[in-house]
């Protein structure tokens, strides 16, 4: 299914692509070099070849999977429509950071863009924490702020009105998850001390909160960092409004999460943070919200626990992540919500 489905995708290429690249010579070929599978859909990686150079192109293919292909195409249409409104207002600012839709793919469940050439966020983070010196030479902080300067623009340029902040609803989530890791092995002492160090810190918030588009996605593996800045090339998640922090806790946690590996510390994930929090331009009254939030954004991820799809070890790297992910919720938790003293 997916090669006919990429089979059309090149011939529709071949017919449009000096209406596309209209400043390019003459067509020479339209080739696959490469493909990405995903659990829930493939990355094809397509090059156009014109006689005065060539054009990347990145095709996502929605697995039809057991639901049939009316779900792979309710899926590229959501993305499709997402990505085609979050370009056209970029474009009208004349901004950066979004790849260009490339014909109308999604009755074959696919979406289709130009690619944004670069390596993701998380892939420097890893190199970092790994290579000894790597991080001294600021392409993580320089990658980090620019992460932050993207999301406030996208934010900024989506923006609605504020809304009005609900500290109830936010701890009634929180201790909702709270309680589903309880069954992860989170003790009761933990939990107090979240629950606690939050109602704290909302207590101090009254004011109105942004809204705007939200990605429901931003983490360091989605923020693609290149030569001519930084990009996002997946809006499947995007919903048109809710809470920006939203976002930017999620991105926040995400990073704070990769500490749970013994080679990634707290040192680099610190400093990746605060030059995202420095670019986004987050207040001191902001940061009480934003550290529930990405308490919470944390906690969901031990919920949800690790998925292992070899049977014979499943039980025990499951216990092994646990126990990793316990103890450093255990500690996030200390050093984010503990009560003042």
């Amino acid at each position: 299914m997916p090669e006919n489905v990429i089979e059309q995708i090149s011939s529709e290429l071949r017919r449009t692509a000096a209406e596309l690249y209209p400043n390019h010579g003459e067509l020479k070929n339209v080739r696959l070099v490469g493909h990405t599978p995903k659990p829930e859909h493939y990355i094809y990686d397509i090059v156009i070849d014109f006689a005065d150079g060539s054009e990347r192109v990145a095709a996502k293919v929605y697995r039809p999977g057991k639901a049939g292909l009316e779900v792979a195409k309710t899926r590229a249409r959501t993305e499709d429509h997402n990505l085609r409104t979050v370009y056209k207002t970029f474009e009208k600012r004349k901004l950066a950071g979004v790849p260009r839709p490339l014909g109308d793919f999604t009755e074959l469940g696919a979406v289709v863009t130009e690619k944004f050439s670069g390596v993701p966020l998380q892939s420097i983070i890893m190199k970092a924490a790994l290579l000894p010196g790597y991080a001294d030479n600021g392409t993580l902080l320089v990658a980090s702020r620019l992460a932050g300067e993207w999301l406030r623009t996208f934010h900024k340029v989506t923006a609605d009105m504020p809304v009005p902040f609900d500290s109830e609803a936010l701890m009634d989530g929180l201790e909702k998850v709270c309680i589903s890791c309880r069954k992860e092995g989170l003790d009761d002492a933990a939990i107090g001390n979240i629950l606690t160090g939050a109602r704290q810190l909302l207590s101090r918030t009254k004011k109105a909160l942004p809204s705007s588009a939200v990605m429901n996605d931003f983490t360091p593996l989605d923020v693609t960092v290149g030569d001519k800045g930084v990009g996002v090339c997946d809006y499947a998640k995007m919903n048109d409004r809710g809470h920006s922090f939203h976002d930017v806790a999620l991105f926040l946690a995400s990073v704070e999460a990769l500490e749970k590996y013994p080679f990634c510390n707290r040192m680099i994930t610190s400093q990746i943070q605060e030059e995202f929090l420095n670019a986004y331009k987050v207040s001191p009254a902001e940061m009480n919200v934003l550290r529930v939030l990405k308490m919470k954004a944390l906690l969901s991820m031990f919920a949800r626990g690790r998925t292992v799809n070899v049977k014979e070890s499943a039980v025990r790297k499951k216990v092994m992540w646990a126990t990793v992910m316990k103890k450093f919720i255990q500690q996030a938790a200390q050093r984010s919500l503990a009560p003042a003293a």
